[in-house]
């Protein structure tokens, strides 16, 4: 059977790809799912299945780096955090801002406070809950490893220059703003079949 034109230019797509990063069988998943949907042009498959590959790679190599400090990567992005934020933020302000569910915070929290990089402090505004603080012992911490960080990030990246960061950076940004706003419309459809199911 003959390929359709579509399903050809999505693996001239995905061979330029490839060329670039070597992604085994995408060319194979994007064709499929083009061919069963002719709606279907597969970039956005292409996009979805490139950012888990990159990030499945930088997260091992994040989780092998800060290892090697004592850390895992959620224990190290809190103690950055923090230090970023420049103030005692509560539980909910720091997974927030993390990407993380505050209950996914609390036994991190508990290690760096035991190795004494982390504090945890009544909040006085709001006294339901409480606030993470960095130690002095957590600052000297990132004095100590946060330059190594910094230079390792560069080098990984060293293939992208400046501008192409600053443009992914950007295209990162609009793809949030594209999800997000898809799952708006998704829950004020879902709100709305609810409300008339119920009237």
């Amino acid at each position: 059977m003959k390929k359709t034109n579509q399903v050809t230019q999505i693996e001239r797509v995905g061979a330029a790809v490839l060329e670039e990063v070597p992604l085994q069988h995408l060319s194979d998943q994007v064709s499929v799912a083009a061919a069963l949907d002719k709606a279907l042009d597969g970039t956005a498959l292409w996009v979805l299945l490139g950012l888990y590959r990159a990030f499945a790679v930088l997260d091992r190599d994040q989780a092998e780096e800060v290892a090697g400090i004592g850390l895992s990567p959620l224990q190290f992005n809190i103690l950055t955090v923090l230090q970023r934020t420049g103030q005692p933020t509560t539980m909910g302000a720091l997974a927030g801002m993390l990407v993380v569910k505050p209950t996914n915070l609390s036994g991190n929290i508990n290690s760096l406070i035991e190795r004494g990089l982390v504090k945890r402090e009544l909040n006085a505004v709001d006294q339901r809950s409480v606030l993470a603080v960095l130690t002095p012992a957590g600052k000297e911490f990132l004095a100590v490893h946060l330059p190594d960080h910094w230079r390792r990030l560069e080098r990984l990246m060293y293939g992208l220059s400046r501008e192409k960061r600053i443009q992914l950076v950007s295209l990162l940004r609009e793809l949030l703003v594209s999800i997000e706003q898809e799952q708006e419309r998704e829950r004020a459809a879902d709100h709305s079949e609810k409300k008339s199911r119920a009237a």
